[in-house]
C-alpha cells in the first residue's frame, strides 16, 4: 500500500492562479469584470477591443473617474477594493464589484497587464500613470499623460496555464461570448455608449439615450423591437422593470430571457421560471418567449457573494419575488391579448345578420375534418383494423394498426404481442435516412422561390461566419444584405416548409447552439440529425389513419427502424406473455 504524500503549503503563484481560475473562466470573463468596473467608476462611453478572441488581446478604454496615483498598485492586490470597508457592508452591496478579485486573478492568467489612468480633475495640468505587470508581478510604473479615465490592456490570456488555454474555443466562438456580455450590459445601461471593435470591424455599437429602446432594436432588429411590450410594477420592497415578447414571438430556446438585479446581468432560475410561467398556456410547448426584466430590489434582500463570478444570485423570499414577476408579466400580456383581440374583431367587420365578411363572401363556417384521428377508446370500424405486412425475405411481420395515444405513440397488435411507436422517433428515423441519401446524393439543397429576409444579432452573425462553410455544404445559401439583414436563398429539404423568418431562424440559432464547427463527417451528420428532428412528427399531432399507416411501412423500410438517430428507441414490444404476467395470468 502507497504511503500518503507529505501535506505541504502550496506556493503564492499557484495559489493564486488556482483563485484566479474561479474568477476568469475565458475571455468573456476578463471582458465582464472589467466592463462592470467601468459603470461602477461612472463612464459615459466604454469601448471594448479584442484580438483573436480575446485570447491575445482585450483592452477597455472608458471615461470613469479614474484610479488614484498611489491606489493603482494596490487595486492589483488579492481583496483590495474601494467598494466595500468590512463584513458589514456585504448586506447592502450597490455596486457591481465589490469581492476586490477581479484585478489580481486577470494578473495572475495573463502574460501581461497594462494600465493608463487618469483621475478626473478640474487641474488640466495633472498627469496619469502607467503600470505595466508581467507575470503576475508589477515591472514599471510611469507618470505619463492620458485622457481622464483608464484604458487596461490584457494580453495572452492563460499563456502560462496551457490546460486551461486548449479548452477555450475558436476566435469567433469566444468573440461571440464577449458579444453577449457587452450587449447584455448595454441593455440595462442604455446612459451608457458601447464599443465592441476587433481592430478590423465594429462588432456593435450603441448611443447614449434615456431608456432601452435603441439599444434592443440594434440587437434584436425591428421585426423584434416592433412585438415588444414594456413592463413596470411595483411590490412591496422591488420594483419590476423591462419589456416582454408578444405570444406570436417565441424561440426555440431560452437565450434571450435576459434577467438583471439591480443592474446586474445575472443567471437566476427563480426570475427565468417567473417569466416562463406568465407565458405558459399563452405559446406552445417547447417554445419560449423573448423577455428582458430588470429586477431593483432592496440590497439586503439579495445575496449576491454566491459565487465568485457574481453570476448567480440567491433572494431572502424567493416565493414571493417570482409571484411579483409572474403576476406583473400575466397583466402586461393580458392587456395586449384584449388590446390585439379588439384590434382584429374592427379589422374584420364582419356582419352577423348576413354571416358575410366585408369582402362580400359567404362566411364558410367551420372546418370539419372528415379523416380525424380515431384516439382511444377503439372504435370498431373498419378504418381500426388496418393492416401492414411489412415482410421481408425470411422475416415475416405483420402490423394491425389499432389508433394513437396521448398524441404521441401509435399503437398496433404485431405477431408478437402489442406494439407502441413513438412518433417522433419513428418521423426522426425515416426523415434522418432520407436527408442522408440525399446529401450523399447532394440533393439536399432546395432553393426557395421567394428569398427570406433575416436579422440576426451581433453574436448570430459571427456564429454565422464560422458556420458558413458548413451551411453551404449542408444546403444553405445565406448572404449578407446590409446592416443585420441576411438574405436567405437557399434551405435543407427537411420535409416541412420553411417559409416564414422565424422558422429559418429557429433553425439556424438550434444549429449555432451545438456549438462546434468541423471539416469532418461527424459535424455533418449531427447536422442531419438536428435537420431530421426539426422536419419529423411532432408530438402532440394528431394523425390520421394514413398518417400512422405510411408513417408504420417507412419506419420499417428504414436500414436501422429500432432507434432514432439519438439511440432512443422508436418500437417497444410487449409480448403476450409479458401482458399475461402484467394481469396476473400467470
Amino acid at each position: 500500500m502507497a504511503n500518503m504524500a507529505k501535506i505541504r503549503l502550496l506556493d503564492p503563484d499557484t495559489v493564486n492562479k488556482i483563485a484566479a481560475g474561479e474568477v476568469i473562466e475565458r475571455p468573456a470573463s476578463v471582458a465582464k469584470e472589467l466592463i462592470e468596473n467601468s459603470i461602477d467608476a461612472g463612464a459615459s462611453r466604454i469601448r471594448i477591443e479584442v484580438v483573436e478572441g480575446g485570447k491575445r488581446l482585450i483592452r477597455v478604454t472608458d471615461d470613469g473617474c479614474g484610479i488614484e496615483k498611489e491606489d493603482v498598485v494596490l487595486a492589483f492586490q488579492k481583496h483590495a477594493t474601494s467598494k466595500i470597508l468590512g463584513a458589514e457592508d456585504l448586506d447592502r452591496i450597490d455596486t457591481l464589484g465589490f469581492r476586490g478579485e477581479a484585478l489580481s486573478s486577470i494578473a495572475s492568467v495573463a502574460r501581461s497587464v497594462e494600465v493608463h489612468t487618469k483621475v478626473r480633475s478640474s487641474d488640466l495640468a495633472a498627469g496619469g500613470v502607467r503600470l505595466w505587470i508581467e507575470d503576475g508581478k508589477v515591472a514599471e510604473k510611469t507618470e505619463v499623460g492620458c485622457p481622464a479615465g483608464m484604458t487596461i490592456e490584457v494580453r495572452d490570456l492563460f499563456y502560462g496555464m496551457p490546460a486551461r488555454r486548449k479548452y477555450l474555443k475558436s476566435a469567433r466562438a469566444e468573440l461571440a461570448r464577449i458579444t453577449d456580455v457587452v450587449t447584455s450590459y448595454a441593455i440595462i445601461n442604455p446612459q451608457i455608449a458601447f464599443d465592441l471593435f476587433t481592430g478590423k470591424r465594429t462588432i456593435f455599437k450603441s448611443v447614449r439615450s434615456e431608456g432601452w429602446d435603441d439599444c434592443i432594436l440594434r440587437i434584436l432588429g425591428t421585426e423584434v423591437a416592433r412585438n415588444l411590450v414594456p413592463v413596470k410594477a411595483e411590490s412591496g420592497q422591488m420594483t419590476i422593470s423591462g419589456v416582454v415578447g408578444r405570444r406570436s414571438l417565441t424561440r426555440s430556446g431560452p437565450d434571450w430571457i435576459m434577467v438583471y438585479v439591480n443592474g446586474r446581468a445575472v443567471r437566476s432560475r427563480v426570475l427565468t421560471r417567473a417569466v416562463t410561467e406568465a407565458y405558459r398556456t399563452l405559446i406552445p410547448s417547447g417554445r419560449y418567449p423573448i423577455a428582458m426584466i430588470s429586477l431593483e430590489i432592496d440590497p439586503a434582500l439579495v445575496d449576491v457573494n454566491v459565487h465568485p463570478t457574481k453570476k448567480e444570485v440567491r433572494f431572502l423570499r424567493e416565493e414571493d419575488v417570482a409571484g411579483a414577476v409572474v403576476e406583473a408579466v400575466s397583466r402586461v400580456l393580458l392587456v395586449k391579448d384584449v388590446e390585439a383581440s379588439d384590434g382584429q374583431m374592427k379589422a374584420l367587420k364582419t356582419d352577423k345578420g348576413t354571416g358575410r365578411e366585408d369582402n362580400g363572401r359567404p362566411d364558410p363556417g367551420p372546418v370539419v375534418d372528415q379523416d380525424a384521428q380515431r384516439t382511444l377508446p377503439l372504435t370498431s370500424g373498419a378504418e381500426s383494423r388496418l393492416e401492414l405486412d411489412l415482410s421481408s425475405g425470411t422475416e415475416k411481420t405483420r402490423l394491425r394498426v389499432l389508433g394513437q395515444v396521448l398524441k404521441l405513440y401509435i399503437v398496433a397488435e404485431g405477431t408478437e404481442g402489442l406494439v407502441l411507436v413513438d412518433q417522433h422517433a419513428a418521423a426522426e428515423r425515416v426523415r434522418y435516412e432520407h436527408l442522408k441519401k440525399m446529401h450523399a446524393a447532394r440533393t439536399l439543397s432546395q432553393e426557395l422561390i421567394a428569398p427570406i429576409n433575416l436579422e440576426l444579432s451581433p453574436k448570430e452573425q459571427l456564429m454565422l461566419e464560422d458556420w458558413n462553410e458548413l451551411l453551404a455544404r449542408m444546403g444553405f445559401e445565406i448572404h449578407p444584405f446590409g446592416g443585420k439583414t441576411y438574405n436567405v436563398r437557399s434551405l435543407p429539404a427537411i420535409g416541412t416548409r420553411l417559409e416564414d423568418p422565424q422558422s429559418v431562424h429557429d433553425v439556424l440559432r438550434d444549429l449555432f447552439a451545438m456549438g462546434k464547427v468541423s471539416c469532418g463527417s461527424t459535424s455533418e451528420d449531427d447536422v442531419l440529425k438536428l435537420l431530421a428532428c426539426r422536419g419529423s412528427i411532432k408530438a402532440g399531432c394528431e394523425m390520421t389513419w394514413k398518417e400512422m399507416h405510411d408513417l408504420l411501412k417507412d419506419l420499417f423500410t428504414c436500414q436501422n427502424p429500432k432507434t432514432c438517430p439519438h439511440g432512443r428507441p422508436t418500437v417497444v414490444t410487449i409480448s403476450s406473455a409479458q401482458l399475461e404476467k402484467i394481469f396476473g395470468r400467470r
